[in-house]
């Protein structure tokens, strides 16, 4: 017929319009050494990104001797098994007992019963080595754990010496074998605000080199093709990505230490293409890039919720996301959207940074031109842990739009400061992350509430006990729904008409992160209830079954 025929051409043409941007990564030869090597379609990993080691951290004083700079050694190689117990009254056993007085602040636990300890050997002399294999080479409390260890194992009465190896935990991942070029990143990072104009790339590179200049291995991937930003936040001295003759895997460029890939680097600047096409020539740049070893890969993700971001959390997993906002309640309205997607898709987001949120008069007094609440109340609502409020400095923009960022320029400042503190949460949420989740909930199968749509919680803020509750209580608790005016909505269904029956019980539910679960509703409502949230509702006696 001749709308099937049109729709065959329609279809043609799109695939043929594909089909060509790919071409455009590929247009130039891997000998053209003006311009550097283009990409092709397909391919598989080849060469390493070359990065000289930074040192992490300043020297500490232990023992009356100035050390120098705590470095961590990351590995990929399987590691020797932790060392948790040695024969009693053994020299060992009192190193182990003295390093039990350090605690991780995140797991509240000691390094000794996280696994930490490894490779313990002491001498007859009373010289005491062993390893601290730490999750990650950016471990914000890396020099202290250093300082501490060597401080309690001194204090032995027979130690001469004490000497502290640091590495990082082996490099595992949940990348499809067929991706080879991510086999060697550790965490991948989403930097997300679902809206244009917020500050979500600044964000993204400083964050990324406020973690290189803490140990770790960046690299970034900016998957913004309409509008790419790292050519203009970055000076690389290659500015257009190459690629291996032999297997066509792109090879990231390089500025200041970390690994870059960016539409802006293919040397067409900004893309003009359908969305399709576009999420063909993402897929293609996400599983053809050799981005080598690296802790952590930070996604430079473009605004919205549509294919190409779907496209990205679906190649990828994922480990965290970080959201990015502004004050005013408009912001609020598309981050929302943003998190909930993250939330369906099972992406943990571990921080909320609120840009231009203020700026310091010369008559001292703190102004926000552009309201207050929005950071807040993701956070609020979403049970997100962490929320940072960066200050409207003309430099930030400034750094950016020169193609340095701030965080270079200026490492001591404020702005570097509070972006180290969201380095330094981001590590540990991912290290918690590593740990499992904080609780479960599942539907009261056996009918031990004896209520129909009770749920079953778990939590491990209350040792592991199990709880129950209503679902429809689980359901009129949803805080997205309390906006301004809205103050009944989360007592319907999604017809907005139909109240919520008592006996309402989720489709699935799934934990999201350590913090929360997301549940399917079934009217097709996506509800995602934080732990906090689950706990304070009203809860049911258990062991009353029906009938009974």
């Amino acid at each position: 017929s001749p709308s099937h025929r049109r729709r065959e051409a329609t279809r043609r043409n799109l695939l043929v319009r594909t089909i060509d941007a790919m071409a455009t990564l590929a247009a130039i030869r891997p000998s053209d050494s003006r311009l550097g090597a283009r990409l092709k379609v397909g391919g598989t990993q080849s060469g390493r990104i070359a990065r000289k080691t930074v040192a992490a951290g300043a020297g500490r004083r232990t023992n009356s001797t100035r050390r120098g700079p705590v470095s961590i050694r990351a590995h990929a190689s399987s590691s020797s098994p932790s060392i948790t117990s040695a024969p009693d009254g053994s020299r060992e056993a009192d190193v182990l007992n003295a390093l039990r007085n350090v605690i991780d602040p995140d797991f509240g636990e000691d390094i000794v019963n996280c696994g930490f300890v490894k490779d313990l050997r002491v001498s007859d002399a009373g010289d005491v080595t062993f390893t601290l294999e730490l999750t990650t080479p950016a471990c914000p409390v890396k020099e202290e754990f250093d300082r501490l260890s060597r401080q309690f194992v001194t204090a032995l009465e027979w130690a001469k010496s004490c000497n502290v190896n640091m590495t990082a935990q082996p490099v595992t991942n949940d990348v499809p074998d067929a991706v080879e070029g991510l086999r060697g990143v550790r965490h991948i990072i989403a930097v997300s605000s679902c809206k244009g104009g917020v500050g979500k790339s600044t964000t993204s590179v400083n964050l990324a080199y406020t973690l290189r200049m803490m140990g770790a291995k960046v690299g970034i991937f900016d998957a913004d093709v309409f509008g790419p930003s790292l050519p203009t936040m970055t000076s690389p001295e290659q500015a257009v990505l190459q690629m291996d003759k032999e297997t066509g895997a792109i090879t990231p460029t390089e500025y200041e230490g970390v690994g870059i890939v960016s539409f802006g680097f293919a040397g067409q600047g900004s893309a003009i293409m359908r969305g399709p096409m576009v999420s063909g020539l993402i897929n293609q740049m996400l599983t053809t890039t050799a981005w080598g070893d690296l802790d952590y890969l930070i996604i430079d993700m473009p605004p919205g919720t549509g294919d190409v971001q779907l496209t990205i959390c679906q190649v990828l997993p994922i480990t965290a996301a970080v959201v990015v906002t502004t004050p005013q309640k408009l912001a609020f309205i598309d981050v929302e959207k943003g998190v909930r997607m993250f939330s369906k898709l099972r992406v943990p987001c571990v921080a909320v940074v609120e840009n231009m949120s203020y700026f310091d008069g010369d008559d001292g007094k703190r102004y926000k031109p552009f309201g207050e609440g929005s950071g807040q109340r993701i956070c609020d609502d979403y049970g997100v842990p962490n929320l940072f409020q960066m200050p409207i400095v003309p430099d930030l923009s400034a750094c950016g739009d020169t193609g340095r960022p701030l965080v270079l320029v200026d490492p001591a400042g404020d702005v570097a400061g509070i972006y180290s503190a969201v380095a330094a949460k981001v590590v540990q949420e991912v290290a918690k992350l590593q740990a499992g989740p904080k609780g479960s909930l599942a539907l009261d199968e056996e009918g031990v509430a004896g209520v129909d749509g009770a749920l079953r919680v778990q939590l491990a803020d209350e040792g592991g006990m199990p709880f129950y509750v209503r679902g429809c209580d689980v359901r009129r608790s949803d805080k997205s729904a309390t906006a301004d005016g809205e103050s009944k909505k989360a007592d319907f269904l999604m017809d907005g008409v139909t109240p919520v029956p008592d006996d309402i019980a989720p489709v699935e539910a799934h934990v999201v992160g350590n913090y929360a679960v997301q549940i399917s509703w079934p009217d097709g409502f996506s509800q995602v209830a934080t732990f906090a949230q689950i706990q304070a509702l009203s809860r049911l006696p258990a062991g009353a079954k029906v009938g009974a």
